[in-house]
């Protein structure tokens, strides 16, 4: 099973992708490490492919005239062209991507990306110190990426270690049920909030949001579950 982590700078994707390799291997899986991340100096884990062999951020930087922001646009584009590895030898792959959302939600690349992956689920992580102030957003974002990348797409919150017990049962009873999210509306963005939920309660039921530490390991059991999930067609994400 190829996982693409994917989140916005400062979520700990990185931290998350060796860490939850480390656990899967603890396991008894086999597990493969892939950095689609041009832009990164250092990465924390070893990776089996290393998309900076190829390009970085800085040579496209020079080469082309380019800033970072454009330099990373035109890496994406050049990544959605190239082979990228998949491993059948793995149970396993996690793709860890770049920080920089736009070129996965808003940009044709991402979704070419995905494609490349054959079956890939992505693990769209949220910074839960950030998001437990507006998790409605956390969540559209979430489902943004499903929409875009057209393949199953888990959210997910980390940093659970930095929540204090009450915080982390607010947030259970809130994203038991998409509709908790909601209060009542008392002003225009509410109510507009109130009909983006319904509307999307059509097309998308709602689905578990795994509460997890990258750093800990908190909640890594709970993520595997989902994954299992997602691979069996009897699973009950809800």
């Amino acid at each position: 099973m190829n996982l693409l982590i994917l989140g916005p700078a400062g979520s700990g994707k990185s931290l998350l992708t060796a860490n939850f390799a480390s656990y899967l291997e603890r396991e008894g899986y086999k597990v493969r490490i892939i950095n689609l991340d041009p832009g990164v100096l250092e990465t924390i884990y070893k990776a089996d492919f290393d998309v900076r062999v190829k390009f970085t951020v800085n040579d496209i930087m020079r080469r082309e005239g380019l800033g970072p922001n454009g330099a990373l646009l035109k890496a994406m584009d050049l990544l959605s062209e190239m082979d990228i590895p998949t491993y059948d030898d793995a149970e396993y792959t996690i793709y860890d991507a770049p920080g920089q959302l736009e070129p996965f939600l808003f940009r044709d690349s991402g979704r070419r990306i995905a494609e490349k992956l054959g079956e890939c689920c992505c693990l769209f992580l949220g910074d839960l110190q950030i998001s437990k102030r507006n998790l409605l957003s956390f969540y559209l974002y979430a489902l943004t990426a499903r929409y875009a990348l057209e393949t199953e797409t888990l959210a997910v919150l980390n940093k659970v270690d930095l929540l204090s017990s009450q915080e982390i049962n607010q947030i259970k009873h809130l994203l038991e049920d998409p509709i908790n999210l909601l209060k009542t509306p008392s002003n225009l963005k509410d109510e507009m909030d109130m009909e983006i939920l319904k509307a999307i309660s059509r097309f998308f039921p709602p689905q578990r949001v795994p509460l997890i530490s990258a750093k800990t390991g908190f909640g890594f059991s709970d993520l595997l579950t989902l994954l299992y999930e997602v691979r069996c067609a009897c699973g009950d994400l809800t």
